[in-house]
């Protein structure tokens, strides 16, 4: 019987450091087909954060967001299977940084989590922007149900969030509990340096 052994020649794919993965390169994982074949998926590296983490015991840490909006991390001490070409068509869509970056509902199947409609339905709109090529981006101010010192007047955590309406996908930005933070990502979006 032969050993089937991954990946195949042919994927083109190499065992990488963390700090050798970039934006437009694709991160590679087995999977078995409904067939019961094996084969490779790819997913490309939309943006690379550096930091160290608790996962990595006083290393460095490397973190990518990849273009579905699922975030993968690395510790230093790890290798990763990626493609190490870079196409045109695997960069990512719009200039500048990337800060609404996680699907809308991506974790709602996750038990114990309330789920992105629970907080979008107890939001409002603070401003809105909408650039040249149709994408809508709404400031959102909401409040959760989560008690402690960042407490608002009413005794509720406040919370601020951008929003990209883009083609019929939602997707929005990491929460931001203080406002001028929030601000300056909105600012950044309606000035071309985000998205």
């Amino acid at each position: 019987m032969d050993e089937w052994t991954w990946p195949d020649e042919s994927a083109g794919v190499e065992l990488l450091h963390p700090a050798q993965i970039a934006t437009g390169q694709r991160l590679a994982r087995e999977i078995t087909r409904p067939d019961g074949t094996v084969g490779t998926e790819f997913t490309t590296v939309w943006a690379v954060s550096v930091g160290g983490t608790h996962e990595t015991y006083g290393g460095i840490g490397y973190a990518f967001r990849t273009s579905d909006g699922e975030l993968h991390h690395a510790p230093s001490n790890t290798r990763l299977w990626a493609h190490p070409q870079i196409r045109p068509e695997d960069l990512p869509p719009y200039e500048g940084r990337w800060i609404t970056n996680q699907r809308f509902g991506a974790h709602d199947h996750k038990p114990g989590v309330l789920g992105d409609r629970y907080f979008y339905e107890r939001t409002r709109a603070l401003d809105t922007f909408t650039a040249p090529d149709g994408r809508v981006y709404r400031l959102l101010y909401g409040r959760s149900i989560r008690y402690d010192n960042r407490q608002d007047p009413e005794g509720r955590w406040r919370c601020y969030w951008v929003y990209r309406w883009d083609h019929g996908v939602k997707w929005l930005g990491p929460s931001r509990e203080n406002p001028d933070l929030a601000y300056d990502q909105f600012e950044r979006i309606r000035q071309g340096h985000a998205w």
